[in-house]
């Protein structure tokens, strides 16, 4: 028994304790939009061997978001997989989401644009709330990866997208992030008009921050410098002054020495322009910028007649472009797109099937309780139909017994008639096995007269009933046995018993009741 309580109380102590951490990793996920660096402090004291299931889970993606908005290095997606692996049954929903949200982050530092992709499209079919400041996130980031891959229309679309839905949040500093994005899938595209028009705009954006401000600068160079070239030489180099001016860090000046140098080749300062080249070349990885350096480089080279520097330019621009093919080959973001809309579709085949399957069952219900009602009512309306009859039967039945000595009279009349009727067929029918039409004519028309109004109040009753119908009626009342009434009229044992169960469902039990004793 010690030992029962002992490990009841060691169950609810663990209990608790899961549930004291899954609350404070909770706090600390509301704390990471507005202060990622105390929401870091606070997830470093977080003891995570003692965490397991959702906590461990949540822990996860909220270790790989700090360390990828703080701008650390993630080196393995080992983390983040623990929570999609949690949530890995789960169809739609938001931390499920945010589990394959937070491993294309970690794809992201890795710089592996296909598997980021993946996840992020992932992530974007199980988000439920597609108004949230996540999803947009989310479609942000997956345009990042569409640019970086070269593919221009998607990244544009996205952009797009994920910007309207920032000004309506409103997060009017990322939709204008979003937007300066956008502007460089366009120059990309080679739709120079459109990214002039982007970035011309964005310097009039106050919620733009500061490094981007200054970066519309350079990207309206590379327009001016792509569409007029060494027309508007002066101009290209005026907004790459600027640019420079604007920048803080050597790295962030790189990409203004490259355009620079071209600048300057084109007004014949080939000396200052081979020193901005090289530079630039020297000091970036990016290969955009490598590819623009090294391009200046070989015109510098062989305006100066230098031909064998020309040369070695001209062979590592053939090196840069063939890594830039190989970088961008789309092999790989096609297949993902193949398997991604292979689980789309299977998706909603299931859900396709599911509904049908519902629909189904919801249709076979309501035919059930209609044919259930329709019986009720069906019920009810006859129910009420023969409590009618007995009514008017005893209703009748007292009228007749109020009639007058005429009435009386008349009647023991019409009865000494139908008893010579009934002498008449019974000792015919003791002679004989049948009658001749003549004498059965006979026998009809006295049996009609005599239950004239009978047969009057039957027809009220049931509508129209057959000649047979009556004929068995009257036979039965005059009390014919079954052999002498199948020969008065002319028709077999067994379609006798068809005649009365049809005459049973068609009048009252109450009204059977008194021609047939049962």
């Amino acid at each position: 028994m010690k030992k029962s309580i002992a490990f009841i109380a060691a169950v609810l102590v663990l209990a608790g304790c899961n549930r004291s951490q899954l609350n404070s990793l909770k706090s600390i996920e509301k704390t990471l939009e507005k202060d990622p660096a105390l929401a870091e402090r606070s997830l470093d004291s977080i003891e995570t061997q003692e965490l397991n299931g959702k906590s461990l889970a949540l822990y996860s993606i909220l270790r790989t978001q700090v360390d990828y908005v703080m701008g650390k290095e993630i080196e393995s997606d080992s983390i983040p997989k623990i929570a999609t692996s949690y949530w890995r049954h789960d169809k739609k929903g938001y931390y499920p989401a945010m589990s394959w949200y937070s491993l294309g982050c970690a794809y992201s530092s890795m710089k592996k644009d296909p598997e980021a992709i993946y996840a992020l499209l992932k992530a974007k079919e199980l988000f439920t709330d597609t108004l949230s400041t996540a999803y947009a996130d989310n479609l942000y980031l997956l345009g990042i990866h569409y640019n970086n891959r070269a593919l221009y229309d998607d990244a544009i679309e996205t952009f797009n997208t994920c910007r309207r839905l920032y000004l309506r949040i409103p997060e009017q500093r990322k939709a204008a992030r979003a937007f300066y994005n956008m502007g460089l899938a366009y120059y990309e595209k080679k739709d120079y008009n459109t990214a002039q028009y982007i970035f011309e705009e964005l310097l009039s954006d106050a919620f733009l921050d500061p490094v981007l401000h200054n970066a519309c600068y350079l990207q309206l160079a590379h327009v001016e410098n792509a569409t007029k070239g060494i027309d508007e030489a002066e101009r290209v180099l005026e907004l790459v002054d600027i640019y420079l001016a604007g920048c803080t860090t050597e790295k962030e000046r790189v990409p203004g020495y490259a355009l620079k140098g071209i600048g300057l080749y084109y007004v014949h300062k080939n000396d200052s322009a081979f020193a901005y080249l090289e530079k630039a070349h020297r000091l970036t990885d990016d290969l955009s910028i490598k590819i623009l350096a090294i391009k200046g480089l070989e015109w510098v080279a062989t305006h100066l007649k230098q031909y064998q520097a020309a040369w070695n330019a001209e062979l590592l621009n053939k090196q840069y472009q063939e890594e830039r093919a190989k970088q961008l080959s789309q092999s790989e973001i096609t297949q993902i797109r193949l398997e991604h809309n292979d689980e789309i579709q299977n998706q909603r085949y299931h859900s396709k099937v599911s509904r049908i399957v519902l629909t189904g069952i919801s249709l076979l219900v309501i035919v059930i309780a209609v044919i259930v009602i329709v019986i009720i009512q069906r019920d009810r309306r006859r129910e009420a139909y023969y409590l009618q009859k007995y009514d008017d039967l005893i209703h009748k039945q007292m009228e007749e017994k109020a009639s007058s000595e005429g009435n009386r009279l008349s009647e023991a009349c019409e009865a000494f008639r139908t008893g010579i009727a009934f002498n008449l067929v019974n000792d015919v029918a003791m002679q004989h096995r049948s009658f001749r039409q003549e004498e059965r004519d006979v026998v009809v028309h006295d049996i009609n007269l005599y239950f004239a109004a009978l047969i009057a109040n039957l027809r009220e009753e049931a509508g129209k009933l057959s000649q047979q119908e009556i004929n068995l009626i009257f036979c039965t009342l005059l009390g014919f046995d079954q052999d002498i009434i199948s020969d008065i009229m002319c028709t077999s044992r067994s379609n006798m018993r068809s005649i009365k169960s049809r005459l049973k469902s068609r009048i009252s039990a109450d009204t059977f009741q008194l021609y047939f004793k049962e």
